[in-house]
């Protein structure tokens, strides 16, 4: 092909591609961001006589062992609302020692399970290790 006609096709090839994208600009593309609506926790850890205490957001519709799982590696027995937490943060309850993870609420112990339990703004949200 002689470099008159390969420089001829390729004039025409731009001049084409050029025409396309003003005839055919491309669209503006908007993104639906939905942010979700959240509300702020805080999450205390108690071991011994040690305490880790972590304001958290989390959202809105979220029950008290879902803003566990955001905030610390936990180990359950079941899943859910039947969810038993067996260790929190590599802290194991012992059942030789007749141990478990007590769950509370602004300062009172929780009277349904943490996967139950839906979160308000500002509730406090307490574990701590007790006996039976």
């Amino acid at each position: 092909m002689s470099k008159k006609i390969f420089a001829s096709i390729l004039f025409i090839l731009l001049v084409g591609i050029t025409g396309y994208f003003q005839l055919f600009p491309k669209k503006e593309v908007r993104k639906k961001y939905t942010s979700q609506p959240t509300i702020l926790i805080k999450q205390i850890i108690r071991v011994d006589s040690k305490a880790s205490e972590k304001n958290e957001r989390v959202a809105v519709g979220s029950t008290a062992l879902q803003a566990l799982y955001k905030t610390h590696k936990i180990q359950t027995k079941g899943l859910g609302i039947n969810a038993f937490i067996t260790a929190i943060d590599g802290r194991v309850a012992s059942g030789e020692k007749r141990e478990f993870w007590a769950f509370y609420v602004n300062g009172k112990q929780a009277e349904v399970g943490a996967g139950t339990y839906i979160v308000k703004n500002n509730d406090t949200i307490e574990w701590k290790i007790e006996t039976y």
